[in-house]
């Protein structure tokens, strides 16, 4: 489900709290909270289930978009270890080289 206020992905059932919402459950209407903002509200649970139903190409789009984000993420890190690995190799060589020293002749 999608956060009404923030519109991410992180919207969830909660715990329920107090006389209220469990009182409210009874009527099938059951608190909602969004990790990221921190948004709650209840919500019937019916229309919960409708919504997350109606959000196939939402979801799609979610994970799609998560995808992308882990590929780029995989893709810098990568490079990063390639990059500091060449540069090990790079100073391995140059500390292990045969260094020819000065030339004794007259």
């Amino acid at each position: 489900m999608l956060c009404p206020k923030c519109k991410t992905d992180h919207f969830h059932r909660s715990h329920r709290r107090g006389l209220f919402e469990h009182l409210a459950s009874v009527a099938a209407r059951y608190p909602y909270r969004c990790k990221d903002c921190g948004y709650r509200v209840l919500q019937s649970r019916y229309a919960a289930e409708e919504a997350a139903a109606g959000q196939v190409p939402k979801d799609r789009e979610v994970r799609a978009t998560r995808g992308a984000i882990q590929w780029r993420r995989r893709r810098r890190e990568f490079l990063l270890y390639a990059g500091g690995f060449l540069l090990f190799v790079a100073f391995l060589y140059f500390i292990t080289r045969e260094r020819s020293g000065p030339s004794e002749g007259n």
